[in-house]
């Protein structure tokens, strides 16, 4: 997907509403937060809120590393505004959503220490060295909570996909 025509705030628009949307039909309750907050979106789960912080990256780049270019989603979770002039504080979000906007996949982390995130690509294949790697499609919203409330992980059962019917004929015998 290309995403070159779009403004840096149209594509963080357009990731929150995908953040939204990714944890409504994951079965939570997430809503928009206004403006001028340091999150952007709200998790309400057992009777808790949870903030998010959304960071959106539109397609991965190449990354050297120790002599070879791997690419990957490169995403700095500390900065914040228009050329990361400011820095947050540890207790500004409980939550991370780093939204790869090509694929438009969401990965969810605890904040609590992060600096840089760097993730592949789904599917990447990992070498013997570099073990530690992991992709952007490894981290779902139910892990970072398990994270941050000390419960186990209760992965929410996947979206119920419906059919797309190009022939508005057949609309109805699908029904």
């Amino acid at each position: 997907m290309n995403t070159d025509h779009l403004s840096d705030l149209e594509i963080g628009k357009a990731a929150e509403h995908l953040v939204v949307a990714d944890l409504i039909l994951s079965g939570y309750r997430a809503y928009l937060t206004e403006q001028g907050l340091p999150y952007d979106v709200v998790i309400d789960h057992e009777r808790t809120l949870y903030r998010v912080q959304v960071k959106a990256s539109r397609e991965p780049k190449k990354i050297p590393q120790r002599g070879a270019v791997g690419t990957g989603y490169l995403y700095n979770v500390r900065r914040a505004g228009k050329g990361g002039r400011r820095r947050y504080a540890d207790d500004e979000f409980d939550i991370v959503a780093l939204v790869a906007m090509d694929i438009r996949i969401v990965a969810y982390l605890p904040f609590q220490g992060l600096q840089t995130v760097h993730l592949r690509p789904p599917g990447h294949r990992i070498s013997a060295r570099a073990e530690r790697t992991r992709t952007i499609d490894q981290f779902p919203i139910e892990a970072a909570l398990a994270a941050i409330t000390g419960k186990r992980p209760t992965l929410s059962p996947a979206p119920v996909r419906l059919p797309v019917v190009h022939d508005q004929a057949r609309l109805f015998e699908i029904a």
